[in-house]
């Protein structure tokens, strides 16, 4: 363990070691390589390696998404990572307007819930707590809507969309 702290931390042990703040991570991500490629007995490794298949898709990627930023593959601003959001949603928009098949249909919009969760990290927001929130509000805004219609004596089914809409929309007035 102390081997690998030492090896980990050479700003720390090494008394020969000169590095600037910002080298100090491209210089993790180059001894993290290192020791990728050693368990994985490769010789290219990548900074995406050891980033679990089996975790939830946003948190893996979450996790892809950050690995690549530590080495600057990364927007400068938000503004980029906002361009990157519209981009992917009229590419969606466009396969829409093609009558495109669905695993076209499917590749674009995990292209755009990827775009958004690169776009939740550069927030600073966990893409995950922000799922589970409006997961949670739209649960309690659609029951509300369900109460709404059930008071006037009106099956959802029933309802058109302008009296679901007017529902949903006192839904939200009264949170």
């Amino acid at each position: 363990m102390s081997d690998k702290m030492i090896r980990r931390h050479p700003h720390i042990f090494d008394a020969t070691y000169e590095a600037e703040s910002g080298d100090q991570a491209k210089a993790w991500e180059a001894i993290k390589a290192e020791e990728r490629r050693y368990k994985a007995g490769t010789q290219a490794p990548s900074v995406l390696d050891g980033v679990a298949l089996a975790l939830p898709a946003l948190m893996r990627a979450q996790k892809l998404s950050k690995r690549a930023s530590r080495v600057g593959f990364d927007w400068d601003d938000l503004k980029g990572v906002f361009d990157k959001v519209r981009e992917e949603l009229a590419e969606l928009e466009a396969e829409v307007e093609q009558d495109a098949a669905q695993a076209r249909l499917e590749d674009e919009l995990g292209d755009i819930l990827f775009a958004c969760t690169n776009l939740a990290r550069h927030l600073k927001v966990d893409a995950e707590v922000a799922l589970r929130g409006a997961n949670a509000k739209f649960e309690r805004r659609f029951r509300h809507v369900e109460r709404l219609m059930a008071e006037r004596g009106q099956a959802l089914a029933d309802a058109d969309m302008d009296t679901l809409e007017s529902a949903w929309q006192a839904a939200k007035r009264e949170e």
